[in-house]
């Protein structure tokens, strides 16, 4: 499967946003989208992080790695709104990280 993630993630509209590596460091990266009409969030994307909508974060020290972290949580936003839980969902998409292919 070859993609672009970074262009995927445009195209629904989302803007990715590298922060320092301390505000995400247990997460790695956090969504807070809109997808097919559902908003998407973890608990901590909003309570902790108030990360804004249709932003993507994702730690600056994990730069070099966008393309499999986009990748891997598009997929998670997709399962989420297909309505997995958010563990599920993560898990789901831990799988399909197989499929990346750079391009």
């Amino acid at each position: 499967m070859n993609m672009d993630p970074r262009k995927s993630a445009e195209k629904l509209g989302y803007k990715i946003v590298y922060v320092n590596h301390n505000l995400v460091k247990k997460e790695i990266a956090c969504y807070n989208v809109v997808y097919k009409g559902k908003r998407i969030a973890p608990r901590v994307a909003i309570e902790r992080l108030h990360i804004p909508k249709n932003e993507i974060w994702i730690s600056k020290k994990y730069k070099k790695h966008e393309g499999i972290i986009l990748f891997h949580e598009l997929k998670e936003i997709a399962f989420r709104a297909r309505g997995y839980s958010q563990e599920k969902a993560h898990e789901m998409a831990r799988k399909a990280e197989r499929l990346y292919k750079p391009d």
